[in-house]
């Protein structure tokens, strides 16, 4: 897969998960709800809202070159934004598992960062998987 498919994979894996959609308060009966709490961007604090936290956004962030010509290093940010810390627990659990049980893939670096944002608390997952090309 490249980004742009593995990224998509990404989308429908967590907005099918029927545990994580409810971590994330997501209401199934609205479909404009999904794109509130899953954005598939690197979200810039003045574009962010914060009636939307529960929300997770996921990107890659770069892609460096390996020895074979047809796979790249992806950087794959997960970010998580919560209103408390102990939120992000099984939410990163979940996200943790879903990857793992598709792509065989670890978690790499994590930790808390500053989201720029009065009372939100993000915490960033990082992955890198191969991606084509």
């Amino acid at each position: 897969m490249n980004a742009f498919e593995f990224g998509n994979e990404l989308w429908n894996l967590f907005t099918n998960d029927e545990t994580l959609v409810k971590l994330l308060d997501v209401d199934v009966d609205d479909e404009s709800s999904y794109v509130k709490h899953y954005r598939q961007e690197d979200v810039a604090p003045e574009l962010f809202n914060v009636e939307n936290l529960p929300s997770i956004a996921f990107y890659f962030a770069d892609a460096g070159s390996t020895v074979n010509d047809y796979l790249n290093l992806g950087l794959l940010r997960i970010d998580i934004y919560t209103s408390y810390r102990d939120d992000v627990e099984p939410i990163r659990k979940r996200i943790v598992d879903i990857i793992h049980e598709r792509f065989d893939e670890r978690v790499r670096a994590e930790g808390q960062r500053s989201s720029g944002i009065t009372n939100v608390y993000k915490y960033r997952l990082e992955f890198t998987p191969l991606i084509f090309t």
